[in-house]
């Protein structure tokens, strides 16, 4: 049975407008929200439980969804939610156009990072910008990292934001979420090489050994890598050519994550 909500004062609508601002309530309640057609589907394609879907009748019908999904039908149990144009516009971002909104419930366990051997990870340190954290996910996916390690979260996973600028990439590529201290502890165990961004006594990514099981730490737009991590890596820097001595967080982390599938690509491992 569809459920049609016309009013931008309905309690369901003002849940979903508290799931997508507070991380409080995601975590209380267990569900988030995904926007997107790609990214929905990416979602349901990672074996993510759907609980309901949302359309503007006006903007797209039901068996174009299914058809943009490559899904035969919803899940068993999913409600299915049409907005007028006033509840659409306060839930989306995308107000025009083909476009969805789901609910999702959070995955029922965290993974717990155990390093590959030979593989290479993401590290990154209190990112505050969902944005940020968004691109950085996407840059990992692309580059083909076989994870990304977020270390004293400040921005959760979930955040709608974080999931918009990973075009989905926040359903492919494996996110572990712990403190710092955890982090070092792993690394130590499984023998993990560390680098650093410190520039300190640093040298180039092109003539650092990326090889084997290692894990590359960004740290926050303006303060870098915390002193927690000084002295526990080799310290690797991005060679500049220009008037700035710095890029963005993701640019960065980018770079960094190509040379490691580069230097693999030419080791053919």
């Amino acid at each position: 049975m569809i459920k049609a909500i016309t009013s931008a004062q309905n309690p369901w609508l003002k849940d979903v407008v508290l799931l997508q601002e507070k991380a409080k309530v995601r975590r209380q309640m267990r569900r988030f929200t995904v926007e997107g057609l790609n990214e929905i589907r990416l979602a349901i394609q990672s074996g993510l439980t759907l609980v309901e879907m949302v359309i503007n009748p006006k903007r797209m019908d039901w068996d174009t969804l299914l058809n943009e999904l490559a899904l035969d039908a919803l899940p068993s149990g999913v409600q299915q939610i049409e907005l007028n144009d006033i509840a659409w516009a306060k839930v989306v971002v995308k107000e025009s156009g083909q476009n969805a909104l789901a609910v999702f419930e959070f995955a029922q366990d965290l993974p717990q990072w155990k390093p590959e051997a030979g593989g290479f990870y993401l590290m990154v340190e209190s990112v505050e910008k969902p944005g940020n954290l968004g691109a950085l996910l996407r840059s990992a996916d692309a580059a083909g990292a076989t994870g990304v390690v977020l270390c004293d979260e400040r921005i959760d996973g979930y955040h709608p934001q974080v999931i918009r600028n990973s075009v989905g990439t926040a359903f492919t590529v494996p996110l572990y979420v712990m403190t710092s201290e955890q982090a070092w502890s792993i690394i130590q165990l499984h023998g993990v090489k560390l680098f650093t961004t410190f520039m300190e006594s640093s040298v180039s990514v092109w003539e650092a050994d990326l090889l084997g099981s290692v894990a590359m730490l960004v740290g926050t737009e303006h303060q870098g890598v915390s002193d927690f991590w000084r002295d526990k890596g080799l310290n690797i820097n991005i060679p500049m050519f220009g008037m700035v001595d710095s890029l963005n967080v993701s640019v960065a982390a980018s770079l960094l994550l190509y040379e490691a599938k580069r230097q693999r690509e030419i080791a053919g491992v």
